[in-house]
């Protein structure tokens, strides 16, 4: 099965994207991120197992090496056609996090998505519409680019989360 961890944002940083994936949703050119209740985050690591229990443990003996942090997003980005996206500055913070997650998992599973999640092979991002094709993602652009600024956020949870379809298994906040 698949499995990602991923971090959440405070109140206010969701409240941005969620305003931009229901406008997103509004033209029309993709809902699916609000059908099947997926929030805004960042996927740290994607991954298979068949042990989701091992990698639950692991996190558990190891949530202290996880903190909160502060994200920038300061531009769109797409995956052509299929993902427009808020990016990120990959800062520190974000890398260590994404490296520290996929070092965890690695005895217990094997890397999803080819390998995109790993460090240094991995752009961070935080979807706002996805399941697109050339015309829907230009409509999305077009309905994102005029709500979307730079915005400043914290992560502030670390979630285990299980994939297609989209159901956290176990959360941690971190401070």
């Amino acid at each position: 099965m698949d499995y990602a961890i991923i971090l959440r944002f405070d109140e206010t940083t969701e409240s941005v994207f969620n305003s931009i994936i229901k406008s997103i949703a509004d033209s029309e050119a993709s809902s699916y991120l609000i059908d099947v209740k997926i929030p805004p985050h960042i996927t740290l690591a994607l991954f298979c197992t068949d042990n989701v229990e091992s990698i639950t443990n692991e996190l558990d003996k190891h949530i202290e090496s996880f903190n909160a942090g502060d994200i920038t997003w300061v531009s769109l980005g797409a995956f052509v056609p299929y993902a427009l996206f808020a990016a990120p500055v990959l800062n520190e913070y974000l890398l260590s996090a994404c490296i520290n997650a996929n070092n965890l998992i690695n005895p217990f599973s094997i890397p999803g998505d080819n390998g995109r999640y790993l460090p240094y092979q991995w752009v961070p991002h935080t979807s706002l519409a996805v399941q697109l094709d050339n015309e829907t993602l230009k409509k999305a652009f077009n309905t994102a680019s005029k709500q979307f600024v730079a915005t400043k956020g914290q992560a502030n949870r670390l979630i285990l989360v299980e994939c297609n379809p989209y159901t956290e298994i176990k959360a941690w906040d971190i401070t």
